[in-house]
């Protein structure tokens, strides 16, 4: 027994020291880029970052940081993530190679950061013990225990002041065994890797939402089985193929599994405008799509839907469009004013809290409301508490004050919305909102790849932990062609990056199978031999509405999504005139 519960901690202790590639000394690059991978840097001009291949400790190359004119108490900081379930509860110690020359007024050295849920909960950057002056390489260290409630760790390297320094060969130790720095997947797959593939893939015929048959998305209706809200990604926010597919994909879903709700990465009070077109046939669709204020949707193959979904509606209503996003306020503001307009003191409240939120938009170009000081956020929350109490006092049907707190919260949401994070977990909230307004009903969710994952406070992190096996998500990748972007040539057509060795798509491309699912929970359940590879992180394409310099970052496809559709080719989607 004693033998038996030591093998099962040795297996253990291995699992968890080799799990990880986190390019601790620097050797891998961002394809595309001059960063290393799985690191990033603080975006200052105070500093230059750089990869120096002449001056190294051991590896081909050291990280070099050259000042250029900073600012009094400006540091150049570059940092990566650690993940904290290997380090819950135990005693650390980051080690580095560094060398100096000339530092003054500052010095160079590591730091480590553990957060938790109501704050910093550990942090040291050797401040005290920090390289100043000229120094050849030599190696530093800090230690620290990280806490047991901790959420998030970062670490990295910073200098402070002026002068130059050389980072290499980091190493880290978890309770005085050293962490296994795995080397990322760079070989071409397997014959036997592409066999297994082709062999459990379910392809489909087309992605035209035009075609008369659906009996190859029968398949798509069978996994997807009786999930409540069925959540459809997009690798770009600009890839007509992938727009089509999704199209079709909301067709079937309406036709043939009673979804009756369409809800989209598009803010909630616009998106509802546009459900009176489809229902009613109120208004302009084209100007409708651009009063949803992205150009992302402002498209010819989410017009084309949109009028699908109001020929489908003109016998009998079966699906309604919504939005679940919360980035602008103004039309939020425009309905409160609308019902409460005989109050002269809340149109007061209202008009107050609209030229505080203008203000900050025009003085600080629509960053993060983040930004607004504390005063003027309780001055806001204070006078959103007076419109809500004015609410109650209305006399009106309960729905119809249901809406109008919703807006109050979209407000709310608005000023609350400092990072990505917490907008994701708003989106959920939203979503969620529209979902108990119509219960019983489906939903079809249209929102890039990077919220619908399960992971990384993603809006499907959220969605998940509320609907469990009711949520479905569905991550889209595509290997070659082009798509929409903003990017130096203005919002245009821009070439995509060709997947190469290590990236998931090298893989999907190399079966020779033009549109396919694969069932990634399946492969998590059953662990083929041959498809080890889809349970590992590779990199996987992931652009929004920028054209990036590398469109590949390491993911976890298999913890982020249940399922993958696949499309070969893309070709940029349509902007409307």
């Amino acid at each position: 027994m004693r033998t038996t519960i030591l093998l099962i901690f040795v297996c253990l202790a291995g699992k968890l020291f080799s799990q990880e590639f986190l390019n601790l000394g620097f050797e891998y690059e961002l394809r595309g880029s001059e960063t290393p991978k799985k690191w990033w840097y603080t975006t200052s001009s105070g500093y230059i970052f750089k990869w120096d291949g002449n001056e190294k400790h051991e590896s081909n190359r050291s990280l070099k940081i050259t000042s250029n004119n900073p600012k009094e108490n400006q540091s150049g900081v570059f940092t990566a993530s650690f993940p904290v379930d290997f380090a819950k509860g135990r005693k650390i110690e980051l080690r580095g190679h560094l060398k100096t020359e000339s530092i003054n007024n500052g010095y160079a050295g590591l730091w480590w950061k553990v957060d938790g849920q109501d704050g910093v909960l550990g942090f040291d950057n050797m401040e005290n013990n920090g390289l100043k002056g000229t120094n050849d390489w030599q190696e530093v260290s800090l230690k620290m225990l990280v806490d047991e409630k901790a959420t998030e760790i970062t670490f990295g390297g910073l200098l402070l002041g002026n002068g130059v320094a050389w980072y290499d060969n980091f190493e880290i130790l978890i309770d005085g065994k050293t962490f296994n720095d795995l080397q990322p997947r760079s070989t071409e797959p397997t014959p036997d890797e592409l066999a297994w593939l082709k062999k459990n893939v379910y392809p489909l015929s087309t992605y035209d939402p035009s075609t008369k048959s659906d009996e190859d998305l029968e398949v798509f209706g069978s996994l997807i089985g009786d999930a409540q809200v069925v959540a459809l990604g997009e690798v770009t926010h600009g890839s007509s193929e992938i727009f089509q597919m999704k199209h079709r994909l909301v067709k079937y879903l309406a036709e043939k599994k009673d979804f009756e709700i369409f809800s989209m990465e598009a803010n909630l009070p616009e998106a509802y405008k546009l459900n009176d077109y489809v229902i009613e046939g109120k208004g302009n669709p084209k100007e409708l799509l651009k009063g949803m204020r992205f150009w992302t949707w402002d498209t010819q193959e989410i017009l084309n839907m949109v009028e699908w979904m109001k020929l489908c509606n003109a016998s009998k209503q079966k699906i309604q469009f919504t939005g679940f996003d919360m980035q602008f306020y103004n039309l939020s503001f425009k309905e409160l004013q609308k019902a409460l307009e005989s109050d002269i003191n809340i149109m007061e409240d209202l008009a107050a809290i609209k030229q505080i939120l203008d203000s900050n938009k025009a003085q600080h170009r629509n960053l993060p409301t983040s930004l607004l000081s504390r005063n003027n956020k309780d001055i806001i929350e204070e006078k959103l508490e007076n419109i809500k109490d004015a609410i109650a006092k209305l006399n009106i049907s309960e729905n119809s004050k249901e809406w109008l707190y919703q807006h109050v919260r979209i407000i709310e949401q608005y000023v609350a919305q400092t990072n990505h994070m917490i907008r994701n977990k708003f989106m959920a909230e939203n979503l969620l909102w529209i979902k108990s307004q119509n219960q019983g009903s489906k939903i079809a969710a249209w929102a890039h790849n990077g919220h619908i994952q399960r992971t990384m406070h993603g809006m499907g992190n959220y969605l998940s932990d509320s609907l469990m096996n009711d949520y479905v998500a569905v991550g889209f990748a595509f290997s070659r062609g082009t798509y929409t972007a903003m990017g130096e040539n203005g919002l245009t057509t821009y070439q995509a990056q060709v997947p190469y060795n290590g990236t998931f798509e090298k893989f999907f491309e190399s079966i020779d199978v033009p549109i396919f699912i694969i069932d990634l929970r399946r492969i998590k359940e059953e662990k083929p031999m041959h498809a080890k590879w889809l349970l590992e992180k590779m990199d996987f394409r992931q652009v929004g509405s920028m054209k990036m310099k590398s469109e590949f970052y390491e993911t976890d496809i298999s913890e982020d999504y249940d399922l993958i559709l696949y499309i070969n080719n893309s070709s940029g989607s349509k902007l409307l005139d």
